[in-house]
């Protein structure tokens, strides 16, 4: 939630963001299990090297999303 709109960030940098460096897994798990994707918005999670990863929507929407913001001009 402390994602600001329009960011992303990587499993591993909210894991470092918690103080579990070493808990990007459990950052996914608890990613993939979010059941309020509306209210908690996490399709802003991808992978380190910018790959989406995965998403409990599935794939094609988390990309929707993500490109829909990116060509607004609002997510980088």
């Amino acid at each position: 939630m402390r994602i600001p709109y329009g960011v992303t960030r990587s499993y591993a940098t909210q894991a470092e963001s918690i103080g579990k460096r070493t808990a990007f897994r459990a950052v996914a798990n608890a990613n993939g299990a979010n059941q309020v994707d509306i209210i908690i918005p996490c399709h802003r999670i991808i992978n380190s090297n910018g790959n989406l990863g995965g998403y409990g929507g599935g794939i094609a929407r988390k990309q929707w999303l993500v490109g829909h913001k990116r060509k607004r001009g609002v997510m980088k």
